[in-house]
């Protein structure tokens, strides 16, 4: 527990020290603690009248925290010149290296030879040790002038720096595109606006880096590791960063338009305002990630874990989030139009006001989902599940909802107008107000559903199962019910009825026909005993129902 603490501690009294302004705030606001501490024992002393206190005070502590001071101040004067002697040291280690890699240059023809070469070994050498020799700001000194003498070039380094400990490079604003760091240690380096594009950064250590406006676009960063980095407005445009490690990472605003993150883990990271568009994120781990306001149109989701990520606000029209998970994540006022989301979890998802206008989302799962007030006209939503979820106000006018488990769903004033519906599973659901003029309805189940003054006007209801519907104040105008399954009860609750072809309801009114046994003395069938209706035909829906949507106007 002490050596985090120590270390914390060691790294804010750097940071104070760099700069001249917060050593200069650090001091007053020590003075200004001991004037109070000095104030309070005297306020303390005079209320009690401890002459003693006032003694103490007088006589002890006031010269202690002079002396206090003093020491501390000599102590500082002592430790600014060891800054000067070590800086100057640096100094003279630098410019030695610069003679000597000048030397190899010059000499040895450094620049043609290969890796294997006795020069370049020996320059590998001289410049891990003086890596090791250096601090933050003298490394970046070195790199400047290893890739300005050609010997960093992403295609053949003539110096190799892989396994490089770089932690803590300062190399701010350099300019040095096409440059090769593979497999080099940069954590907690700073790199704020760094322009390296095209650039060979495979198997990286980016860990905490401030990489603030840099431009990677084009770079190829596989494997590369940048947990926890700051990548605000950095241009990754076309990079390449598959399987990269960006768990945490800060990437509002940035660029990664057509970038390749297949496999990349993005849990936890800000990815606010960020353009994404034609990204690849297939297979990608985005839980708990922030991308609202951000635009994903045309990008590839697929099988992405995006569970609990907020997408608030996103563009995410066009987008591949087939087999998605989306399980809680929060989507409300995106645009999804034309995205793809069949076989995606969608569970417990936040869809509020989303524009899913022509969506796929066939055989999505989107149980308890809150959708309310969505737009999902002409939308693909054959088998899709959702059960117990709220779409209410929401609009699904011509929407393609064949063999969808809508149970105990709640549509409360939805638009369902020229939906299809057909063989669709409605038990319990609330359809309280709902519009299902020219709805097609056949095979479907609304056992026990709320139809209270709903609109059914032209629907076609054949085969359906209406039994303990609420039909209260429905309008059934033109209604087809035939072979339908609803109670004259029911039907006499409609606000209209009128022009209605009606099913076949004698075996409500009267006893049914019971078939005489056999000769062998058993029954017809293996139900005992066994019914036949009068007149009328099966009134059974087919064992396939096809899937079908609603004739277009």
């Amino acid at each position: 527990m002490s050596e985090p603490l120590n270390s914390t501690l060691v790294r804010y009294y750097r940071i104070i020290r760099s700069s001249p302004w917060l050593t200069a705030v650090a001091v007053i606001i020590s003075l200004a603690i001991m004037a109070l501490v000095v104030l309070g024992i005297r306020f303390i002393a005079l209320q009690s009248r401890s002459l003693a206190l006032l003694n103490l005070l007088n006589f002890l502590l006031i010269p202690v925290l002079v002396i206090g001071a003093a020491l501390w101040l000599a102590s500082s004067w002592r430790r600014t010149q060891l800054d000067i002697a070590r800086m100057r040291d640096e100094r003279a280690m630098i410019e030695g290296y610069f003679d000597r890699m000048t030397d190899l240059l010059l000499s040895r023809n450094l620049r043609q030879s290969s890796l294997d070469d006795e020069a370049a070994r020996a320059a590998r050498a001289h410049t891990l040790t003086i890596f090791r020799q250096l601090d933050g700001e003298g490394r970046g000194h070195v790199v400047r002038f290893l890739y300005e003498s050609a010997l960093l070039n992403a295609a053949e380094p003539i110096v190799d720096l892989q396994t490089a400990d770089l932690t803590g490079t300062h190399l701010s604003s350099i300019q040095s595109p096409g440059i090769n760091l593979r497999n080099v240690i940069l954590a907690e380096s700073q790199l704020v606006e760094v322009i390296w594009p095209g650039s060979d950064l495979r198997n990286v250590d980016l860990d905490r880096a401030n990489l603030s406006s840099a431009d990677l676009s084009e770079s190829y960063l596989r494997d590369a590791t940048l947990r926890s980095a700051t990548l605000t407005d950095a241009n990754l445009a076309g990079a390449i960063l598959t399987k990269a490690n960006m768990s945490g990472a800060n990437l509002r605003n940035a660029d990664l338009a057509d970038a390749n993150l297949s496999g990349v883990d993005l849990s936890q990271a800000d990815l606010t305002g960020a353009n994404l568009k034609g990204i690849k994120l297939n297979g990608a781990n985005l839980t708990g990630a922030i991308l609202d306001g951000s635009d994903v149109s045309l990008a590839n989701l697929n099988k992405a874990n995006l569970t609990e990520a907020s997408l608030n606000g996103a563009n995410l029209s066009g987008a591949n989030l087939a087999g998605a998970t989306l399980i809680r994540t929060k989507l409300n006022g995106s645009v999804m139009s034309g995205a793809i989301l069949s076989d995606a979890n969608l569970t417990d998802a936040e869809l509020r006001e989303t524009d899913l206008n022509m969506a796929n989302l066939r055989g999505a799962t989107m149980n308890q989902a809150i959708i309310t007030g969505a737009i999902l006209r002409d939308a693909i939503m054959g088998r899709v599940s959702l059960s117990g979820a709220d779409l209410s106000a929401s609009d699904l006018s011509r929407a393609n909802l064949s063999i969808a488990n809508l149970s105990r769903a709640v549509l409360n004033r939805a638009n369902l107008e020229e939906a299809g519906l057909s063989g669709a599973d409605l038990r319990a659901a609330q359809l309280r107000g709902a519009n299902l003029r020219g709805a097609i309805l056949r095979g479907a189940i609304l056992g026990d559903a709320d139809l209270n003054r709903a609109d059914l006007t032209k629907a076609n209801l054949r085969w359906a199962n209406l039994s303990n519907a609420n039909l209260s104040g429905a309008d059934l105008t033109e209604v087809d019910l035939t072979d339908a399954e609803v109670s004259p009860q029911s039907l006499a609750k409609a606000r209209s009825v009128t022009r209605v072809d009606r099913p076949d309801t004698s075996h409500f009114e009267s006893a049914p026909a019971v078939i005489p046994p056999t000769q062998t003395g058993q029954f017809a069938s293996s139900r005992a005993p066994s019914y036949q209706k009068q007149k009328s035909g099966p009134r059974i829906p087919p064992d396939n129902p096809q899937e079908e949507r609603p004739p277009t106007n």
